[in-house]
């Protein structure tokens, strides 16, 4: 009897509140004058934002092309151009003020190229933003090299070599076309990191690095180059992989290097920057089996030796800009340095080597 009740109240209750709003007890929802339509649309090309280089092998490939169009009011139409050939006209937008764009291409060919976006607002104001680009091919520095990363703006971490981009954790980016030593640089950021898989991209004879860096002090320690081993964040497995790392203080970091030998563990207490000049590093790793070497600025720093070989046999990624996924603990999180021209080599390299590199 009692739920009889109150389901009876309840269905008053309803047919009170249909009454209340046809009589206007409650506002209807009113329209809102936007104002003028003072504006034109705003336009961005993110992507190309510098030349761009395919593997030496490679005459094509897929290219996305990446803008943002905005308006004050609402947007009518957007169109995007390659040499002069239209590509797609956007007519239809979520976010009526405004969009992100990504159109991929199939087969960009190399040669020179001009992308066009055009975005027209209600009242026939137009926007027009082009980007004239070119597309070479990159020619190994030295045969030895089994990974090339240029950091190209609008976060761009394609390998060159393999034509394969990395897995992104979190939120790293580039620096301006124009930030790094040479055109843009990756820009490290907390909790955040690029891989790649190690596959390939050494030898039985050895490993190398080779990168230009530009030191922020800040976190006072962080990993550089990390090569994962078999036992993630264990402080007392070092014995696979290879882990590159900086420490100290806000006035000098130390750069050094632990290195997995099998049944134990190499360390090379390599040299330091100083954290005070701002200026550009070129920084060089070289690990064979019997030895590891530091470079900086093509300056031998130290040489670490051992009597076992280096090994990766249970690591499966590279990590840049980290000490992530297994060197984490002792602080070594991500750096918030920038990187360029990181380049990888299947071999040592010679001093020789490396002075040809710091003309790259």
């Amino acid at each position: 009897m009692k739920n009889i009740f109150k389901c009876i109240i309840l269905g008053i209750g309803l047919i009170f509140s249909f009454t209340a709003c046809k009589k206007g007890y409650i506002d209807p929802i009113s329209k809102v004058d936007p104002g003028p339509d003072v504006l034109p649309p705003t336009v961005e090309i993110l992507s190309p934002s510098s030349d761009i280089q395919y593997p030496a092998t490679t005459v094509a490939a897929n290219f996305d092309f990446k803008f943002n169009v905005n308006d004050d009011i609402e947007l009518s139409k957007v169109d995007i151009s390659l040499d002069g050939s239209l590509l797609k006209s956007y007519s239809s937008f979520i976010d009526y003020r405004g969009m992100s764009g990504v159109y991929t291409y199939p087969d960009l060919a190399i040669g020179a190229h001009t992308f066009e976006v055009v975005a027209t607002d209600l009242s026939g104001k137009s926007t027009t933003k082009s980007f004239a680009f070119n597309i070479t091919k990159y020619d190994k520095v030295l045969e030895s090299e089994t990974l090339y990363v240029p950091f190209n703006a609008g976060g761009d971490y394609k390998d060159l070599i393999n034509f394969v981009s990395p897995t992104v954790t979190g939120n790293p980016g580039t620096t301006s076309a124009t930030g790094g030593h040479t055109g843009a640089a990756y820009q490290g950021a907390a909790d955040a990191y690029i891989s790649f898989p190690i596959a390939g991209l050494y030898s039985p004879e050895g490993i190398s690095f080779s990168f230009w860096y530009k030191l922020n002090t800040s976190p006072d320690r962080s990993g550089i180059i990390t090569i994962n081993d078999n036992d993630n964040n264990s402080d007392d497995n070092r014995n696979q992989g290879l882990r590159l790392f900086r420490e100290g203080s806000t006035s000098s970091q130390t750069v050094k290097l632990n290195v997995g030998i099998g049944s134990g563990e190499s360390w090379n207490d390599g040299g330091a920057l100083s954290g005070s000049g701002g200026e550009w590093q070129h920084i060089a790793v070289t690990v064979s089996p019997t030895e590891s070497k530091i470079y900086f600025n093509g300056v031998l720093q130290r040489t670490a030796t051992y009597t076992t070989t280096f090994d990766f046999s249970t690591s499966t990624t590279m990590t840049i800009g980290s000490g992530a996924p297994s060197f984490t603990y002792w602080g070594h999180l991500s750096d918030l340095s920038l990187y360029d021209e990181f380049r990888v080599f299947n071999k040592v390299l010679t001093p020789d080597d490396i002075q040809l590199l710091m003309q790259h």
